[in-house]
């Protein structure tokens, strides 16, 4: 849609006011304007006539009925040498057949009286001055009509300036209050503005959802630090005054222990914090998907779990980032394997002919419908079919923004086994 901008206007108004000033001059001396042929044959009578007065009388007598003749003129008449005439040689030519000339660079015309003198006539007319032109009320008239339009666009240019101002100045403070409340009513402007404030304010929303989660993570990293940090204090405080080798033992022992969840807290939530931003180095390469989950397999040990795969067809293929496939892929198997109570089955089809899916079916407790979303949230841990919740509540948080970065989708539903199916569909090509 085209939208009027103020240097627009001004150039519009500037143009305009060009155009009517040069129409009243054109109009002024084209008003007064005779053709070169028709001017000859207006100026023959009084050249004639002036000739008429003249040519009977002697030279000293002819200035003075020329003073008489030239009180009913409006123009300038006199008598002058025939040398001093200047024409072009075809007017020249006329003069010599006895015949009016016109000079029509200064609107004069001649007219010959015998072979020595000619009477002069004009200039007949100039551009009228503007102190003559004001006067004149049709002037004004013109004037006021031709300067209509002008004041018109100054005006629509001034109204559009002063909006444009006051919008600035509304968004301006509109700005400080998305900074501090994303949700707050946007004010009303202009449609021009509209796409702007929504992006701002949708990019507010980000902001603050993401300082939100910023401060949650936070909280539950400082949460999940205490809990190992007073075990190990008071362990610290019982080995300091035991001196029994059996419990000094069991008392380094969890110690260790202690040490090994904080690290693997802090490995789990660097890798959160690592997954914030989108990777830009992703290598995609071809993925044998049925040879490579064998391959994930084989790195679960120690579960106890009858593990099943079934893919169909037996050899079904995508292109995509082997070290986010099996970040995402290691969390859900480690999940299934965690609440499973025998059975783990892994199933991979094609879903159209753009994308794969690939189900991750246990038979364990499952998740009820109302927590489905919550368990992609990071430090979340549910309990499980009464069992306490282990782990930190991040795989599968770290397994949702990593299908994220791979233009996949990541959903839990009941599972035909009786447990929690993990459905994840990727696309087979990047996009």
């Amino acid at each position: 849609m085209f939208k009027l901008r103020p240097w627009m206007v001004a150039v519009a108004g500037a143009g305009w006011t060009s155009l009517t000033l040069y129409l009243l001059w054109l109009c002024t001396n084209a008003s007064v304007f005779v053709g070169e042929d028709s001017f000859l044959r207006l100026m023959a009578g009084p050249g004639y006539l002036v000739a008429e007065q003249l040519k009977g009388l002697p030279a000293e007598k002819r200035e003075a009925r020329m003073d008489i003749l030239r009180a009913h003129f409006q123009y300038p008449v006199e008598l002058i040498p025939y040398d001093d005439v200047e024409l072009p040689p075809e007017a020249m030519v006329m003069l010599e057949h006895q015949q009016p000339a016109l000079n029509s660079d200064e609107d004069i015309s001649y007219f010959p009286l015998d072979d020595e003198t000619v009477i002069r006539f004009g200039p007949m007319w100039g551009s009228a001055e503007v102190k003559d032109l004001l006067k004149f009320p049709i002037f004004w008239m013109t004037a006021c009509v031709a300067g209509l339009p002008v004041l018109l666009l100054l005006g629509l240019g001034l109204r559009a300036y002063r909006r444009h101002n006051k919008d600035l100045a509304t968004l301006n403070t509109c700005l400080g209050t998305l900074a501090r409340t994303p949700n707050v009513m946007l004010p009303a402007l202009g449609k021009e503005w509209t796409p702007l404030l929504l992006t701002l304010q949708q990019h507010a929303r980000d902001i603050s959802a993401m300082s939100e989660r910023h401060r949650e993570v936070s909280q539950a990293v400082s949460h999940e630090l205490r809990t190992p940090l007073a075990r190990m204090r008071f362990a610290l405080t019982l080995l300091s005054k035991s001196e029994d080798p059996p419990t000094r033992a069991r008392l380094q022992e969890r110690l260790q222990t202690d040490v090994e969840e904080l690290e693997a807290l802090v490995r789990a939530s660097l890798a959160f914090a690592r997954m914030a931003g989108a990777p830009t180095d992703l290598q995609h390469e071809p993925i044998n998907l049925r040879d490579w989950l064998h391959q994930e397999f084989a790195l679960l040990d120690g579960h106890h779990r009858q593990l099943s795969l079934e893919t169909e067809p037996a050899q079904l293929e995508l292109i995509g980032d082997r070290a986010l496939l099996h970040l995402i892929v290691r969390n859900l198997l480690s999940n299934a394997i965690t609440y499973a109570r025998d059975r783990v089955c892994v199933s991979a089809t094609y879903q159209g002919e753009q994308h794969l899916v690939l189900h991750v079916d246990d038979d364990g407790p499952g998740i009820l419908a109302e927590n489905r979303e919550k368990i992609f949230e990071p430090f979340v841990r549910l309990a499980m079919g009464g069992d306490e919740p282990s782990g930190f509540g991040l795989g599968l948080a770290l397994a949702k923004r990593a299908t994220q970065w791979h233009h996949g989708e990541l959903s839990v539903t009941r599972s035909p086994l009786g447990g929690a199916r993990m459905s994840l569909i990727l696309p087979l090509r990047p996009l």
